[in-house]
């Protein structure tokens, strides 16, 4: 059985591995990538017809290579699994899909983003869901990038300077990006903090099992 991976970034590679190899290890992981997808949507702001085709494209050649269902690893791209779900016969799943059910639970959420239009695409799903859940958001844009240019420290300490100032305000904190997975173990607020790789991979294999839909 394969699931196939679209990234727009290389840092989410290593969490989404991670995550089903601990879920599935038999599963075979295929990964498609575009790295100039995320220039696109922060000089944009938004979808754009270019970026749409662009993930079309991608797509393509993962449903040609015959897999089960298909995953996102970034989040400020969520929003094209429901214009492109229509044209494959294969489930899309939303990179922080199963991250954001779970938060559904809580009253009061907290955002954490290092990406600027991250947060549009996940309170767009919450308050789909649920109009009256509260949601506090906070982003630092483009420490994302921090990653590739090696500074890790730097990137993982701004990160958590915001999950300290959210902490106390909502009564869970999400960690938006899959490359903020290994934060999680460094931080201890009063409140549950999720973080979306091991929860999308479950829900990936729950559904090729037949257990959701």
């Amino acid at each position: 059985m394969k699931i196939a991976l679209i990234h727009a970034t290389t840092t989410a590679l290593q969490p989404i591995e991670v995550a089903f190899r601990t879920v599935a290890p038999n599963i075979e992981l295929l990964h498609f990538m575009d790295t100039g997808l995320l220039a696109l949507m922060e000089k944009s702001g938004k979808l754009t017809p270019e970026i749409i085709r662009r993930f079309s494209a991608l797509m393509n050649i993962a449903y040609e290579s015959d897999v089960s269902c298909i995953q996102l690893t970034c989040s400020a791209f969520n929003d094209v699994t429901s214009i492109l779900q229509p044209l494959y016969p294969v489930k899309l799943f939303r990179s922080d899909e199963a991250m954001l059910d779970e938060a559904l639970n809580y009253a009061s959420i907290g955002l954490v983003s290092t990406v600027k239009e991250t947060p549009i695409a996940l309170q767009k799903y919450l308050l789909n869901k649920n109009p009256d859940c509260l949601i506090e958001s906070l982003v630092d844009p483009g420490i994302i990038h921090l990653l590739s240019q090696g500074k890790r420290k730097e990137h993982d300490d701004r990160v958590k300077k915001m999950v300290e100032q959210l902490d106390g305000k909502t009564e869970v904190i999400l960690l938006s990006q899959y490359s903020m997975e290994h934060i999680a173990k460094q931080v201890n607020p009063s409140v549950p903090v999720l973080t979306a790789p091991l929860l999308a991979a479950k829900r990936c294999v729950a559904h090729l099992n037949g257990t959701i839909g």
